[in-house]
């Protein structure tokens, strides 16, 4: 079996024995090409929504030259949401329950996402989050995010990436096999950069005279670290 395929499934079967997808009303974030939830599994007064930051047309052209993506399998996007408004992207709707697979540790807000999504959900609602564990991916020699620089980014209003979290993504991620990870523990300091210090310098730097927005991993965690923030 194809290994993310057969991951999919476990992730469905969870979703299956927590939720009654097949006679809810769901929003699924970020699905792009491989939504956890979709319409043929869903019974009579079943629904699901996709939420993303761009249109599927945007979409397609965004990821047109990415050779991992394939443009043909973009969900059709039903809400547009370019700036972490939920309530207003929603367009008054509220849903039983929300899916952000791979989502959270993008957001410059932890704390406003979480209110954001809070006020869609029905009484009861439930929020599904899948959020990479820093010790089995590239962010492995990161640091993990403290409850303090989530605090800042809240109280501070940040409504993107900011200077630090640029820099530190660019500078410290690293080419490493996630199964060599898993299985055994290995010396990753000597693991090739995927971007260089200069280039890495010359991104964030820049941004202090741009207001451009650069997805990176603002969020760093662990299961253990993330429990501990909420």
């Amino acid at each position: 079996m194809n290994e993310g395929r057969g991951m999919e499934d476990e992730r469905r079967n969870f979703l299956n024995k927590l939720i009654d997808i097949e006679g809810s009303k769901g929003l699924e974030i970020g699905a792009l090409t491989s939504p956890l939830v979709t319409s043929k599994e869903l019974g009579v007064g079943g629904e699901i929504f996709y939420l993303d930051h761009l249109s599927t047309e945007d979409l397609k052209l965004k990821y047109a030259a990415d050779e991992t993506i394939n443009c043909e399998k973009i969900v059709v996007v039903d809400f547009v949401c370019p700036n972490g408004d939920f309530k207003n992207s929603v367009e008054g709707n509220t849903f039983d329950y929300v899916i952000a697979s791979h989502v959270i540790e993008h957001s410059p807000n932890l704390v406003k996402f979480l209110k954001e999504i809070f006020e869609i959900l029905n009484p009861g609602g439930i929020l599904v989050l899948i959020i990479p564990d820093k010790r089995f991916t590239f962010d492995v020699n990161r640091p993990e995010t403290s409850f303090g620089q989530i605090l800042e980014a809240y109280l501070s209003v940040q409504l993107k990436p900011g200077i630090s979290s640029v820099y530190d993504h660019l500078a410290s991620a690293i080419s490493v096999d996630a199964n060599l990870l898993w299985n055994e523990p290995i010396d990753t300091t000597a693991a090739p950069k995927l971007a260089s210090l200069d280039f890495a310098w010359e991104t964030a730097n820049a941004l202090k005279k741009s207001e451009k927005y650069i997805d990176v991993h603002v969020n760093i965690f662990t299961p253990y670290s993330f429990f501990e923030i909420l």
